[in-house]
């Protein structure tokens, strides 16, 4: 770098026994075989010019430093804003029609009867044993990509019974599990389209 009246300027000041085993600049080596040291006023200036130096290589880094935070904040920003895959299949809503119908489970001919499910999982449905058995609650969602209906029987020897189920598309049938409150015991089941 050429400074003004100088033949060369480092950026680090380099003085004679210099640790660092850098090589000085040609003024300085100049200087040094003919016996002249640098003056007070050539110190400074050259300080300054170093520190200046500095001062820019400071100021351009900061300047990056603040683009690419703003770059990436921009893009992260513009990331987060965008709707993913997966929150626009959550804003679809689920097919539950695909569970409306009668189900007979094969061990036992147990039936349950879906009238219509709501957009909001609000199920209609009768369960059969093989005379009817009062539902309480019945609820139809979508869990994990696949759909599941939510059963819960109130009724005489039926008290706070359950099936949590899973549509199977493959087999076109409800899988899950049956609990049976007053004996405490859960039972593996599948129902089957009637």
């Amino acid at each position: 770098m050429r400074g003004a009246g100088h033949e060369d300027v480092l950026v680090v000041l380099q003085v004679p026994g210099n640790k660092a085993g850098a090589v000085p600049c040609e003024r300085l080596q100049k200087e040094m075989k003919s016996g002249r040291t640098m003056g007070k006023a050539n110190k400074a200036n050259m300080f300054l010019q170093i520190t200046k130096e500095k001062w820019l290589v400071m100021l351009i880094c900061t300047v990056f430093i603040g683009l690419s935070s703003a770059v990436v904040y921009g893009e992260t920003k513009a990331v987060s804003e965008k709707p993913s895959a997966e929150s626009s299949q959550k804003a679809e809503a689920p097919d539950f029609n695909r569970l409306v119908g009668s189900w007979v489970r094969p061990d036992g001919g147990y039936v349950i009867e879906i009238s219509k499910i709501d957009p909001d999982g609000k199920a209609d449905a009768a369960y059969y044993n093989p005379r009817s058995i009062h539902v309480s609650k019945a609820n139809a969602a979508e869990i994990e990509g696949e759909l599941g209906l939510f059963i819960k029987l109130d009724d005489q020897g039926y008290p706070g019974c359950t099936y949590a189920l899973k549509y199977n598309p493959e087999y076109d049938a409800m899988v899950g599990i049956y609990y049976q409150a007053a004996m405490k015991q859960t039972y593996d089941v599948v129902f089957r389209r009637k």
